[in-house]
């Protein structure tokens, strides 16, 4: 289990990565999550946000993301409470998985 570097320590994560945060969710990368206000899809993560060191020592973060349609922003958490947690996005209220993220940029992407 990998735990962010603020407090010096490194470890593996369970996409073995060393050294690095954990998770796919990262800025510029593509969502394919409808947007709340125009429908469309995708939505680009916009800021990664560190909120709290959870229980199990996982590190939980807001992720802002826009519409690169209309440009509403919305946002979820990832690891809520504990690792590998995902709450829904706050105003579509769609629950998103590692598997809708893209790891395209929105300019590679075009």
């Amino acid at each position: 289990m990998f735990y962010q570097n603020y407090d010096e320590v490194h470890g593996e994560d369970r996409w073995g990565m060393v050294g690095k945060v954990g998770d796919p969710f990262r800025e510029d990368c593509l969502l394919a999550a409808p947007c709340y206000k125009c429908h469309r899809q995708p939505l680009v993560i916009a800021e990664r946000n560190w909120e709290a060191t959870n229980n199990d020592d996982s590190q939980q973060y807001q992720i802002l993301v826009a519409c690169t349609h209309c440009g509403a922003v919305d946002e979820f958490t990832v690891n809520q409470g504990r690792e590998g947690v995902l709450s829904q996005l706050k105003h579509s209220h769609q629950r998103v998985s590692v598997n809708d993220v893209k790891a395209e940029s929105q300019e590679g992407g075009k």
